[in-house]
């Protein structure tokens, strides 16, 4: 399976970081944490993920905003992102490409898809 191998996990809930982590982990992966939108701006300017798995909803700024961070910096810019939220809006997976984002999923996670949709966003980006 051609994935990623080093995850940054964004979400202001650490249960969900730490779960998503540990999972991570488990299956061979770098999993690194960061629990709102500054933090993980500086995590992947220092750590350089090769994938961002994005929360929506935080305290500090949105995912989009975390997103429109990421796209206008030359360093993160071409960094996938696959946005990750409790909101399950019918027009949400199209904002979120509009907004520059490499796939959409809704909480609860499910590891399977979570692993398909990585996978995807993978080969689309490296052939």
């Amino acid at each position: 399976m051609s994935v990623f191998r080093k995850v940054l996990i964004v979400d202001d809930e650490k249960p969900t970081v730490e779960l998503l982590q540990r999972y991570f982990s488990i299956k061979g992966f770098e999993a690194l944490g960061a629990f709102g939108g500054q933090d993980s701006l500086m995590m992947i300017k220092l750590e350089k993920p090769e994938v961002v798995i994005l929360d929506l909803m935080m305290p500090d700024m949105d995912g989009y905003e975390v997103l429109r961070h990421i796209r206008s910096n030359p360093e993160m810019a071409n960094t996938p992102v696959l946005m990750l939220t409790a909101n399950a809006s019918l027009d949400g997976p199209d904002k979120a490409a509009a907004a520059g984002a490499d796939g959409y999923m809704t909480k609860p996670v499910r590891f399977p898809e979570l692993m398909a949709e990585l996978e995807r966003i993978y080969r689309a980006r490296n052939g």
